[in-house]
């Protein structure tokens, strides 16, 4: 994990793009991504960076860093993905993630951190007995999207630059479209999957 002081603090960086698991995750998020602007992919680096944060300020060390990028550049593309399986679109991700990584050596990971960051992220409330890391991705996921009034435990002034970072863009437009998609191909997982 990346260690940072909080009061001290300066955005954690994503992993450098030399890393084949890294490249891989950026090169997937480009074929799959349909938005022009940044907002999208500013959306999943402030994920990763959140997650990040909360790993380590909860001391959670069984999440490798370009894992956690990887995941995190992945998670919604489940929703744009044509040839994944499953029946919402966070398992569709899950999918994805274990397809488009199949023929690269992982970092050790218990593959049972990463389905959980991938299937329970959107979710309002804790997921009883989750791995601590897929909690800290939920709360990632929450500091995101109310755009920072929940933040915790993480510094306000911390959540601040890393909105100023990697600014909005044009991600609520995105997030209009994810609404659409999900309510047109899946209405139910408004219900049963993202936020409960």
């Amino acid at each position: 994990m990346l260690a940072f002081d909080m009061d001290a603090f300066a955005a954690p960086q994503p992993p450098a793009p030399t890393s084949p698991l890294v490249a891989r995750a950026e090169e997937t998020f480009e074929r799959l991504s349909v938005y022009e602007g940044k907002g999208f992919l500013h959306h999943c680096k402030r994920l990763f960076t959140f997650a990040t944060m909360l790993l380590d300020k909860e001391g959670v060390d069984d999440l490798d860093t370009e894992v956690a990028y990887a995941i995190a550049m992945v998670h919604d593309l489940g929703l744009l993905s044509e040839h994944e399986e499953g029946h919402n679109y966070m398992q569709r991700s899950r999918a994805l993630f274990w397809r488009v990584f199949a023929d690269l050596p992982l970092p050790e990971v218990d593959p049972r951190i990463v389905d959980e960051c991938l299937l329970f992220n959107h979710r309002v409330f804790p997921v009883p007995n989750v791995t601590r890391a897929a909690e800290c991705f939920r709360r990632a996921v929450w500091v995101e999207h109310t755009r920072g009034l929940r933040t915790y435990g993480l510094p306000r002034e911390a959540v601040r630059k890393v909105f100023d970072t990697y600014e909005r863009d044009d991600f609520d437009a995105v997030l209009w479209d994810f609404t659409k998609r999900t309510l047109r191909r899946e209405p139910l997982t408004i219900v049963n999957g993202i936020f409960f």
